[in-house]
């Protein structure tokens, strides 16, 4: 999953903060829906995205937002942008932003068979897949693939990673 840089306009916004410890002041996780999203899929899928953020203490990474982006409009997208097309997430670190297809949340035609086929990841488990490696990507502030690769998986172990340990694991 690539790191690109662009810029992008966003059809609904909606700016909701994410819990954090009172140790911390709280950062605003903004959760956006392009183009093409109906108000009702755009908060189903919002609320499935805030669900899984949370058990992967996604507060830490601060303030960023998170943009869902329709199946159909995801290959032209990345493809026009240099990215992978075959990748449904990617971040932009310097805008502090991840990008994830709508495939991530609903069946959307052949698309789950292919990221089935390209990436050998359940389905059901790719929502996490996704967010813990882009996560990767924006706690340590790296482009570097394995290392948010590492990274995620290790929250998806359970575990509490650091990202000095990971960048030195190299």
């Amino acid at each position: 999953m690539k790191t690109l840089t662009f810029s992008f306009a966003y059809v609904f916004l909606l700016t909701l903060t994410i819990p954090v410890s009172a140790a911390t002041l709280p950062q605003p996780q903004r959760f956006v829906c392009n183009t093409g999203y109906k108000v009702s899929e755009c908060l189903q899928q919002l609320g499935t995205l805030k669900s899984a953020l949370s058990s992967y203490g996604a507060e830490k990474i601060g303030a960023w937002t998170w943009v869902l982006v329709k199946s159909e409009d995801w290959k032209p997208m990345v493809g026009r942008l240099g990215g992978n097309t075959n990748s449904p997430a990617f971040t932009v670190l310097e805008k502090r932003q991840t990008f994830l297809e709508e495939a991530l949340f609903v069946p959307a035609g052949g698309r789950g068979a292919e990221l089935l086929r390209v990436w050998s990841v359940p389905l059901d488990k790719f929502l996490d897949f996704a967010i813990t490696h882009e996560l990767g990507h924006g706690m340590c502030n790296t482009t570097d693939e394995r290392q948010a690769e590492t990274f995620g998986r290790l929250l998806r172990e359970g575990k509490t990673p650091g990202c000095q340990a990971i960048s030195s694991n190299r």
